[in-house]
């Protein structure tokens, strides 16, 4: 009898570790993760099978133009050329998914960081929304450069689709940071409207972005 009471608590230990690994390597909430991509809906969003389920996957940091505006089928095409068919791994930030319910991740082809890519080559703008801002100031410096060389959504002034364009209202921004000068704004603020597209950085509420440090603007206030 002694000896059948010492099995028992080893074999539940043995069980709950199972049970435990299970959860560990089958939830899609951990940090990491491969999948294999399905479909691409446009140049910042995609469709995986993670797990054996479908998840759609928006791209943290980055945001490329909607269907109807310059160069949205270019950065369509360029995130199929890259990712499309092919296993990469998510990793994510802070926030597990949008308002949409899309995982919000970074994603990599092997050693490609494809978030990076697609703002070196000129098809995405640097788009920061904290909590998810760990590669933020990498974008900054990646947008300023396409900037500079006049590539993609950077070749003229009116291509592209800012941060703070109606764009925008799809992620329900409704303030405005400037990096530089850690001041934000209502986003109809005249002043938000003249901050660069590099410097800009968003926040759903006023209350995160002085978390992040921002002082609100004396001209529109915001509250």
């Amino acid at each position: 009898m002694n000896r059948f009471s010492r099995i028992i608590p080893l074999i539940l230990l043995l069980v709950l570790g199972l049970l435990v690994g299970g959860c560990q390597t089958s939830g899609r909430t951990g940090q990491s993760g491969l999948a294999h991509v399905m479909r691409v809906i446009d140049g910042d969003t995609i469709v995986v099978n993670l797990d054996g389920r479908n998840y759609k996957v928006r791209f943290i940091g980055i945001d490329t133009p909607e269907r109807g505006r310059p160069y949205y089928w270019e950065a369509t095409q360029k995130t199929r050329e890259m990712v499309l068919g092919k296993d990469v791994r998510l990793v994510k930030d802070v926030s597990e998914t949008d308002k949409y319910g899309r995982l919000l991740r970074y994603v990599y082809v092997d050693d490609k960081f494809v978030n990076a890519e697609l703002v070196k080559q000129g098809y995405a703008l640097q788009f920061t929304l904290p909590p998810d801002v760990k590669y933020a100031d990498l974008f900054r410096k990646l947008a300023a450069e396409a900037r500079e060389k006049g590539v993609g959504l950077r070749s003229s002034n009116t291509a592209g689709l800012p941060s703070n364009s109606n764009n925008a209202g799809k992620q329900d921004i409704k303030f405005i940071g400037n990096a530089n000068s850690q001041v934000f704004h209502y986003a109809n603020c005249p002043y938000a409207k003249k901050i660069a597209p590099d410097n800009i950085v968003n926040f759903p509420s006023s209350e995160d972005a002085k978390s992040q440090g921002y002082r609100p603007c004396k001209t529109c206030n915001p509250k």
